[in-house]
């Protein structure tokens, strides 16, 4: 066995340093080695050959055995297993932060990709419902054609005759009088006011003694849902009373304990031995069991018939009572998100509702991290599926508006995407008011705007979020497909989303159909609007458009000025003046241009026209 005797070896007189003792000097030195070889071939048998990190623990583990055999070389293979291990280290940390990086490099590379497959699939889905909803209308169209034609067949049928009700004659003698009497007229009047007087008398007495058979049905009913109600009454005053003397049990014995303080005893075990006490051992094994049946043992004499009528309902109530007391407690506590899914997943509903909404908005105190009530609207909007119906409008609203207040746009998107929100005008209205981007919008809240006006086919809106989208070609083409291409509909598309696209394609020519607006209408719209300046840049773009082209200087303003055969010359003198006004002089200039010579053009073949004609 190697030995540590603590003996100082001989330096030697050519290396300067101190000799070490020989690794085997003895019998039990080579036991020792041989036992760690077969160590090391015994535990390599039992592990897989392509698991390096067993292997580096094997030898590790024979590594350490022969660091505790060998004393004298002790420092110096401490010293090697120091470095070995931390070069291990370095390389597993390097190899940890490769993988990181190449599935960073992944998802950044995969993400513009991705980007533009959910571009590409809105922009097909968008596609699709225009296709469907052109089915509907035509499918629309169809059934009201049919309808009408059906009408019209119904008219022209002929209706059959009501056979009119004729009075028998009745031959018969008046009961109580004779042949003579049925004769004489003194007799007959007074046995007519007679029998009109136990007419009336019986229509009297029809009107206050008697009632409909159903009156006798609502009575009944209403009788049931007393006695019902009496029931339940009486059968929470049993629940309280029994709550009550639990409690007041269970004050006593804290109380008393708090006087004592026994050893070895906790507060909850003089509870419970208070109530073993006053109650018995079966209402402690009930409570063990998780039933509560102390209301039936502290008033013997009553709860029976409640037993009999529902046995869960006094379960029932004492959990919900619990479930809200704990709510009550958490939030106090200020465990807001505890709290919040609490609430969210309370039994019944009973804590989903506007006030416990409006709990969490009224608090006023100190909190880490995100709001309450952005906590228990992500906690009620994720409990929609386990709750099996959807928030209120109002709920939901309140909802949207707290996600929009907190600048928490991701997670509107979630709840639009999951149907968890019951959509209403106010939402899409509130989501599109929350925009400040001009056009085109920018932070995606015209996009989810024009989702919820889609589902509630609020086909105006749904233009003005398309346009404020940038999307000028597509929302005209919807409101073409709406049949809602009006000129009104475009001044006001024009007036709510002002953009030199849109303006552009107001005016733009078309070979096979007029322009959607005439220029001078444009012009005056912008003006009227408070936009001069695309008034203006719309002017420099028609003048850079005919110079690319080739053509006569200002040819595109000149012929949109041409086509324009509704704008009187007030109007464009006024518009000419609006940009003088407005220090855009040379779009006035070249205004005042093009209309002057349009104008001199007209008056001449006016003057022509009518001298032919003479």
């Amino acid at each position: 066995m190697i030995s540590a005797s603590g003996s100082t070896t001989p330096t030697s007189s050519r290396t300067g340093y101190t000799k070490l003792p020989p690794i085997i000097t003895t019998t039990a030195d080579r036991e020792f080695l041989h036992g760690l070889n077969l160590y090391i071939k015994e535990e390599m048998e039992k592990i897989a050959q392509d698991d390096e990190e067993q292997h580096y623990l094997v030898y590790k583990g024979a590594f350490d055995k022969v660091t505790e055999q060998v004393k004298a070389y002790l420092p110096l293979v401490t010293e090697i297993k120091k470095e070995y291990e931390d070069t291990i280290e370095t390389i597993r940390k390097d190899h940890r932060e490769a993988i990181f990086l190449q599935e960073k490099l992944k998802a950044m590379a995969s993400e513009p990709s991705t980007i533009r497959n959910y571009r590409k699939r809105v922009d097909e889905l968008e596609e699709r419902i225009l296709i469907v909803h052109k089915d509907n209308d035509r499918l629309k169209n169809e059934l009201a054609e049919l309808r009408s034609v059906r009408a019209e067949r119904e008219k022209k049928e002929d209706p059959k005759e009501v056979p009119k009700h004729r009075l028998k004659k009745d031959s018969r003698r008046i009961p109580g009088l004779s042949l003579e009497e049925t004769t004489d007229l003194k007799v007959l009047h007074k046995k007519l006011e007679k029998l009109d007087r136990q007419l009336k008398e019986l229509n009297i007495s029809y009107k206050t003694r008697f009632l409909p058979r159903s009156r006798k049905h609502e009575l009944k009913e209403t009788l049931d849902q007393k006695v019902t109600y009496r029931d339940d009454l009486l059968w929470q005053r049993e629940v309280y009373k029994a709550k009550r003397q639990r409690l007041k049990v269970a004050l006593e014995a804290a109380e008393e304990y708090n006087r004592v303080k026994p050893p070895h005893q906790t507060v909850g075990d003089a509870v419970a031995y208070a109530f073993l006490h006053v109650f018995g051992a079966q209402v402690i094994e009930r409570m063990e069991d998780g039933v509560d049946g102390l209301a039936r043992e502290s008033t013997p004499s009553h709860t029976g018939l409640f037993e009999e009528d529902d046995p869960n309902k006094e379960k029932e109530a004492e959990m919900m009572l619990e479930y809200i007391e704990k709510f009550n407690e958490l939030f106090e506590d200020g465990n807001f998100e505890e709290a919040a899914i609490h609430a969210a997943n309370s039994p019944k509903g009973i804590l989903r509702t506007q006030a416990t909404l409006a709990k969490f908005r009224d608090y006023k105190g100190a909190y880490t991290g995100r709001s309450p009530l952005l906590a228990f609207c992500d906690a009620l909007m994720s409990s929609v599926k386990a709750a099996g119906s959807k928030p209120n409008e109002g709920l939901s609203a309140d909802c949207v508006r707290c996600a929009l207040d907190e600048n928490k746009l991701d997670l509107l998107y979630h709840w639009l995407a999951q149907d968890r929100l019951t959509v209403s005008l106010l939402i899409g209205k509130m989501i599109q008011d929350h925009c400040s981007c001009s056009i085109p919008c920018m932070c995606n809240c015209q996009a989810l705007a024009q989702n919820v006006f889609s589902r509630l086919r609020a086909h105006q809106e749904v233009i003005i979020c398309l346009l404020r989208q940038g999307r000028v070609y597509a929302g005209l083409q919807y409101a073409k497909i709406k049949h809602i291409q009006s000129e009104e509909n475009l001044v006001n598309m024009l007036i709510n989303c002002p953009s030199l696209k849109l303006a552009q394609v107001l005016i733009e020519e078309d070979p096979y159909s007029p322009p959607l607006l005439p220029f001078g209408t444009v012009g005056h719209v912008l003006k009227e609007s408070g936009n001069t300046h695309l008034l203006a840049q719309l002017i420099q773009k028609l003048l850079q458009g005919a110079s690319k082209a080739g053509s006569v200087y200002s040819y595109s303003l000149r012929s949109a000025v041409l086509q324009d055969k509704e704008t009187s010359l007030d109007r464009w003198h006024g518009i000419i003046e609006h940009l003088y006004n407005t220090d855009y002089q040379e779009a006035g200039l070249q205004l005042t241009a093009i209309v002057t010579v349009v104008d001199a053009l007209y008056r001449a073949i006016n003057k022509v026209s009518s001298t032919s004609l003479l």
